[in-house]
């Protein structure tokens, strides 16, 4: 049964993953009004950025700044002609001449922030320098305790989703049918059922404030990440309202909502004893909505191809959820009701409660299995960048752990179950299987702790093939310029390059470079360094045409700009190459 299980759900993984076209996701900066670099004679009414896709934006979102670093936009962000791909802002009027900054901190359609800038200049330079676009992006940051307090929010999101999807399931098709196969007429049955209803409604109770609260928190940090400030700053309203106009606070909002009528159906349902079969529809739907929101807010609703990947990650969610909630139950609810019964009475229900759980265990690990394979596949696609980066490695940890936590449900299955059946014919007590179970169960839960912890990391990074999928570019500091690189099509074989380099005081060409050298290198296949032929288009504008990289991976770019017979500046940039 086992093996017919596994040979199934690795054909469907196979026909779903076969066709799975490229996948792309953050947004990409197509180009800017003004352009970067150049100089224009009348003020521009605003500036305004380019990309590839519908984005976001909170209070800051684009920001302009003079030479001496201080603000000069008017505060009003807004997609100039109605176009959503498009972000801009206006500037205040009469501006004198001289070298000007622009930032952007933007929400792509997959929630995750992506940022850069331009220098251009009103008239001519500045005379008294100018400010960088890396500096203030830097100064810009929410900080790491934002960062910190993300990611442990999401930790505690998904706890409260598979504490509560895996209860109901636990309830429904564990403990129900496993106490009525069981159950004598004595009272002390009655009291380990109110025992354990008791302690039910506290860990459901936990789950649905932890989820309230963490969904709320979760629209405040996504506001001040977006934002670039504090967690304090961000319950100013505009910030508040421009994250829940985004698709990121729409779904967490609606997700607290949800949260708190799953509280009202459940105390419903324990303010009387006997049942109400109409809770379960709604129980159900709320349940769901709680599994679909990671895919709702996340790349899943957006990644191509989304018809195998919205599905995928539903059921990844929904299926841990059962797991990881069900294991909760058993070592933490369960022991409240043994603890009425007489020894043989508590083998009889304990080997019950685990003997309906160990199925439904057994097609959660499949469907996880499956679904995570098929995100893997779509996510990641070059086995190298498994081991080069760092969503990769987190996919990696992720695995190994499964197949460790799959081995103690071989033992619960194979070595427990079949020691408590033979105690409870014998009518002896649990003994040394039921602490073999206890024992097994705590490492369970630990294990699944730290996946949920590698789960709420991995939704910060990009996957691999997002990061390689279509032209890539990005902007850094070189000495005393500011380089901006693209790369087209980042796909492997020959690619076009394009170097501009900007003076990072005055925002004026970079002319001072004697020689820019530049090679290439594959680290993962131990190709490189390659010397590429770069060729000089103008002022500061550098061309390397038919550059050469294959097969695909990340591609280390070491770039040297040598600015006299003594002096020179280097930086190495990572581009990855689908």
């Amino acid at each position: 049964m086992r093996a017919a299980t596994a040979i199934v759900a690795l054909a469907f993984a196979v026909a779903l993953i076969w066709g799975a076209p490229s996948a792309s996701a953050h947004a990409r900066l197509l180009g800017t009004s003004p352009e970067t670099g150049s100089t224009v004679k009348k003020q521009p009414a605003e500036v305004i950025f380019k990309y590839d896709q519908p984005v976001g934006g909170t209070d800051g979102a684009v920001r302009v700044y003079d030479s001496e670093g201080d603000e000069v936009d008017d505060g009003y962000i807004e997609p100039p002609g109605g176009r959503q791909s498009w972000l801009g802002v206006g500037l205040q009027p009469n501006l004198p001449d001289g070298t000007y900054t622009a930032t952007y901190r933007v929400i792509s359609a997959d929630t995750h922030i992506v940022y850069g800038g331009l220098v251009f200049n009103l008239g001519h330079a500045s005379a008294n320098g100018g400010v960088s676009v890396a500096g203030l992006i830097g100064k810009e940051e929410s900080g790491e305790i934002t960062k910190l307090g993300f990611g442990l929010v999401r930790f505690l999101d998904y706890l409260s989703i598979t504490l509560m999807i895996g209860g109901l399931v636990f309830l429904a098709f564990a403990w129900r049918p496993g106490l009525a196969s069981v159950r004598g007429a004595e009272s002390r049955w009655a009291d380990a059922e109110s025992a354990f209803a008791s302690r039910t409604s506290g860990l459901l109770g936990a789950a649905i404030a932890l989820g309230i609260v963490v969904s709320m928190l979760g629209i405040l940090l996504q506001g001040a990440s977006a934002a670039g400030v504090s967690l304090w700053a961000s319950l100013k309203w505009s910030i508040v309202e421009g994250t829940l106009d985004e698709r990121f606070g729409t779904v967490w909002i609606l997700r607290a909502i949800d949260w708190a009528a799953l509280g009202l159906l459940l105390a419903v349902h324990r303010s009387t004893p006997r049942t109400r079969p109409w809770l379960v529809a709604p129980l159900a739907v709320g349940a769901a909505y709680l599994a679909s929101t990671p895919a709702f807010a996340g790349h899943a609703s957006i990644e191509s191809p989304v018809a195998v990947m919205f599905p995928s990650d539903f059921i990844h969610v929904l299926a841990s959820s059962v797991w990881v909630g069900g294991v909760a139950f058993l070592l933490l609810v369960l022991p409240a009701a043994t603890r009425r019964l007489e020894p043989a009475e508590r083998t009889r229900l304990l080997l019950a409660t685990l003997a309906r759980f160990s199925p439904i265990a057994l097609g959660a690990v499949a469907a996880i299995a499956v679904t995570g394979l098929v995100q893997a596949y779509i996510d990641v696609r070059v086995v190298a960048d498994l081991f080069d980066t760092t969503y990769g490695l987190l996919v990696l940890a992720k695995m190994v752990l499964l197949l460790i936590l799959i081995g103690f449900g071989w033992v619960n299955r194979e070595r427990i179950i079949p020691r408590l059946r033979r105690l409870a014919e014998s009518l002896a007590a649990p003994g040394a299987p039921g602490m073999l179970a206890r024992r097994s169960l705590r490492g369970e839960l630990t294990l699944m702790l730290v996946v949920l912890g590698i789960t709420a990391a991995l939704v910060a990074y990009a996957p691999p093939i997002d990061a390689a999928s279509g032209p890539f570019s990005t902007n850094t500091s070189l000495g005393p310029a500011e380089l901006e690189l693209s790369v087209e099509p980042a796909e492997v074989g020959p690619n076009q390059m394009h170097l501009y380099l900007i003076d990072a005081k005055d925002g004026a060409q970079f002319t001072k470079t004697k020689e820019l050298t530049i090679t290439a290198s594959l680290p993962a296949e131990q190709i490189g360094p390659l010397k590429l032929q770069v060729n000089d288009a103008g002022p500061g504008h550098y061309v390397i045409s038919g550059a050469q990289l294959s097969p695909g991976g990340t591609w280390e770019l070491a770039i040297t700009d040598r600015v006299s017979a003594y002096k020179e500046y280097s930086t190495t940039i990572s581009v990855p190459i689908s």
